[in-house]
């Protein structure tokens, strides 16, 4: 079966691209074009703009390219992670007039990758976006007890991590973990059931902190905004769409810190830029999806975009 990826949050997308100071000309970079959904929002909608896809999934990819091949003169597809952008794009600086991100993963990569990104199939444990990440597997069944309870922790906000943790580590004594049917067992047994989270799977939270581990996620997102922000026209925009905490913090931090001129990775209480500002913050508060979208479209339930401008 093959997605065609439903873009989350159109409306607000369309709004920040068409009040923008180019008014929806120019060029976007979208940075993870997955199954190409966005970007066929945008082509349909501004017949002026020019569209860079990047995604580091290869398959994906050539999903999203098929799909857009009607657009072929106007989209170009780049094969790696968007924390690369700055090698790939380093010639445009101060050249792009919008950068668009849509984090997380894709129906495709829960439903049809075959993958191991989640436990409604029983698939060898894998997660790996890209050749260059680490599996799943290897981090259950190599990983020490604290390694994993604080990969377990830290990226799924799990209160259970040490004894998952520990679960896991004896469950792997007899033979490894290999598929996520065993995994999500494992994290079943572990959790008292009274503590199970009603419509909530007690796995869920340890794929989410597995797949982010494995492919670096956060560590990608904090690299590839900064480098966008360089990249930036005067007046372009940066549009992040969130689905977790952890992400959305990151994005909240990054544009905090450009907003008041600071381009250091120093902690901010001991920061030391005194630079001008280098964007400006469009949304306050992250804004959500409408009802109706939630309703329409499932996946859009935990969506929180947030944009800057760059001044």
């Amino acid at each position: 079966m093959q997605h065609a990826h439903i873009p989350v949050m159109p409306r607000e997308i369309v709004q920040f691209v068409e009040t923008s100071a180019c008014r929806g000309t120019g060029v976007l970079v979208d940075c993870t074009a997955g199954e190409g959904g966005h970007s066929e929002l945008l082509l349909e909608m501004f017949k002026d703009i020019r569209i860079i896809a990047f995604d580091r999934d290869g398959g994906i990819l050539e999903i999203a390219r098929e799909r857009l091949k009607r657009h072929a003169g106007r989209i170009d597809f780049i094969n790696d992670n968007f924390s690369h952008i700055s090698q790939h794009l380093g010639s445009m600086r101060n050249g792009i007039n919008y950068f668009l991100y849509d984090f997380g993963i894709s129906s495709y990569h829960l439903e049809t990758s075959g993958r191991g990104f989640s436990f409604a199939k029983n698939e060898r444990l894998d997660m790996r976006l890209d050749d260059g990440a680490e599996s799943a597997y290897h981090i259950v069944n190599s990983g020490g007890e604290k390694t994993l309870a604080e990969i377990i922790f830290r990226y799924g906000e799990e209160r259970w991590s040490r004894k998952i943790a520990s679960a896991i580590i004896r469950s792997r004594r007899g033979k490894p973990v290999e598929t996520t049917g065993e995994l999500a067992e494992i994290v079943l047994r572990a959790i008292p059931k009274k503590f199970h989270v009603k419509n909530i799977h007690p796995a869920t939270r340890v794929f989410q902190a597995l797949r982010i581990a494995a492919n670096d996620e956060l560590s990608a997102i904090e690299r590839s905004l900064g480098d966008a922000q360089g990249l930036l026209a005067t007046g372009g925009r940066i549009m992040a769409i969130s689905f977790h905490s952890l992400e959305d913090r990151i994005v909240k931090e990054k544009f905090r810190r450009l907003g008041r001129g600071c381009t250091c990775e120093a902690d901010p209480r001991t920061c030391r830029c005194v630079n001008k500002p280098y964007v400006k913050i469009l949304t306050k508060k992250p804004l959500r999806p409408e009802v109706d979208e939630i309703e329409n479209n499932n996946r859009a339930r935990s969506a929180r975009l947030r944009v800057c401008e760059k001044l």
